[in-house]
């Protein structure tokens, strides 16, 4: 979703206006009434009993190592393939909706779409291989006063500046395998100077390349210990709510002090959604991906010889489980 993503020592005052809710709103609400998706899948789910070969369940990405709790993390950061054919994820405010995520996945390609709108643009494509997913492309909001939320031909995109083949991979998200809050699940990204994996990104206005490369200092990514979260099914009649487990991915950045938290001036935590058990739906388990956003300020500014104290500032939840897919739309270079 539209980051504030470092941008903030980068970007001038008015680019604060694209963090996520106020994006969500400003792009959401406004168009509400031109985008309106009814199915005939959730007509026939209302009358016939769900079969669970007929929508997918939680797939395997990756085979992790046996017996040291490894959870494959990129198959939770999806919904599984067999809903996103045809549902994906809202948010509502007052019944109303505020906010999107479809995900596509392209293994052929080894990427993943998160994409914000029924316009077909993305807030998010990360890349993966088989040791780590990377953030790769992100939404650009305000640049230069001017708000390309709904412009799919501008974006940021995270390149360590070597260019060669793998530098698109340099900004790690998060092991493929990992435990949550043990193994695998932390580790810093450094400044550009620090090959291959570093913050380094560049800016494109319009599918033209900004001349300067910007970067966000240090960032610490971290795979917290799983939590709960309450989402609700649409394709059941009356719509069924119910818990399901996240794994939210901690993300602190504009970090002057490696190893240092202190040092550190924004955070936000993504949580990614599968089911405790099975769907209360369909019976089968499935994964939901994205489902959960926040963002935190340290009111220190980053001092790092001072403890870091951090305040909710915004937050967006996507936890309907809706029909209707849409067609991607990404020209940004």
């Amino acid at each position: 979703m539209e980051y504030p993503r470092d941008f903030c020592e980068h970007l001038s005052s008015d680019d604060f206006g694209g963090y996520r809710e106020e994006s969500n709103r400003d792009g959401y609400l406004e168009s509400m009434g031109k985008y309106v998706f009814i199915f005939g899948l959730l007509a026939v789910g209302a009358v016939l009993p769900l079969a669970p070969s007929a929508f997918g369940q939680a797939q395997s990405t990756i085979s992790c190592p046996a017996g040291h709790g490894y959870w494959d993390v990129l198959s939770v950061m999806m919904l599984d393939p067999g809903l996103a054919s045809s549902y994906h994820m809202e948010g509502t405010i007052k019944g109303v909706t505020s906010s999107y995520v479809y995900t596509l996945w392209d293994p052929e390609q080894s990427k993943v779409f998160y994409v914000k709108n029924p316009q077909g643009n993305p807030w998010d494509i990360n890349l993966y291989d088989s040791n780590y997913i990377y953030q790769w492309i992100t939404e650009l909001g305000k640049f230069n006063g001017v708000n390309h939320w709904n412009d799919p031909t501008s974006c940021r995109k995270f390149n360590n500046g070597s260019q060669n083949g793998m530098s698109d991979r340099s900004m790690r998200w998060a092991a493929r395998c990992a435990v949550p809050g043990g193994a695998n699940s932390a580790f810093w990204n450094g400044p550009p100077s620090i090959q291959p994996n570093n913050t380094n990104y560049y800016t494109y206005v319009g599918q033209v390349q900004e001349p300067s490369a910007q970067n966000l200092n240090y960032s610490l990514l971290e795979i917290k210990p799983p939590g709960t979260i309450e989402i609700t099914d649409h394709r059941a009649v009356p719509p069924k709510p119910f818990s399901i487990t996240t794994l939210p991915l901690q993300y602190t950045y504009s970090c002057t002090v490696a190893g240092n938290v202190n040092s550190c001036k924004s955070r936000e935590v993504f949580e990614y959604g599968t089911d405790t058990d099975v769907n209360p739906v369909d019976k089968v388990k499935h994964t939901y991906g994205w489902v959960r956003w926040r963002f935190f300020i340290n009111t220190t500014g980053g001092k790092a010889d001072t403890a870091a104290v951090w305040v909710l500032a915004n937050t967006t939840t996507t936890d309907q489980l809706e029909p209707g897919k849409i067609n991607l739309n990404f020209q940004c270079f």
